[in-house]
């Protein structure tokens, strides 16, 4: 990919319900084959997304009322990069506190992996609160095909 290269936002929008992240799922693997991405980045980009989308779904909404939530992704020089957004409860993952590992899987408490898991694939996390949204930007590096 050359080092000027660049392209348009790619955006979904969805419902706060899990099903949709399936659509999402489906979503990114289309950006990936139209870009001609290595399937481990679509795979891992499509992972992080999964969790994350899964956690707001699941704890960022204090009612049951209809929420969207936008995820924009594009390419941006070497880098593949995609976008939450959503009007849930302030969470910055990297913030997160650790899952300690140390202990027997049957005794931890419950839940932290997901985000380990994000941290570990992708190369770059950032947070952002604006106004009333959570902003996560998640970076993975696309590597040089030989």
């Amino acid at each position: 990919m050359s080092a000027g290269h660049r392209t348009a936002k790619a955006t979904v929008r969805i419902g706060n319900s899990l099903a949709e992240i399936d659509r999402v799922v489906l979503w990114v693997e289309a950006f990936g084959a139209e870009k001609g991405l290595p399937q481990t980045v679509v795979n891992d980009l499509n992972l992080c997304l999964d969790e994350i989308l899964n956690n707001t779904i699941s704890y960022g909404y204090s009612d049951h009322g209809h929420h969207d939530i936008v995820v924009n992704v594009w390419l941006a020089e070497d880098m593949l990069i995609a976008e939450v957004q959503d009007d849930g409860v302030p969470f910055d993952p990297r913030r997160e506190t650790p899952t300690d590992l140390s202990s027997r899987v049957r005794d931890r408490k419950l839940g932290g992996l997901g985000i380990r898991f994000v941290k570990a694939l992708m190369d770059e996390i950032d947070y952002a609160r604006v106004g009333k949204y959570n902003l996560l930007t998640l970076k993975k590096k696309i590597p040089d095909v030989v």
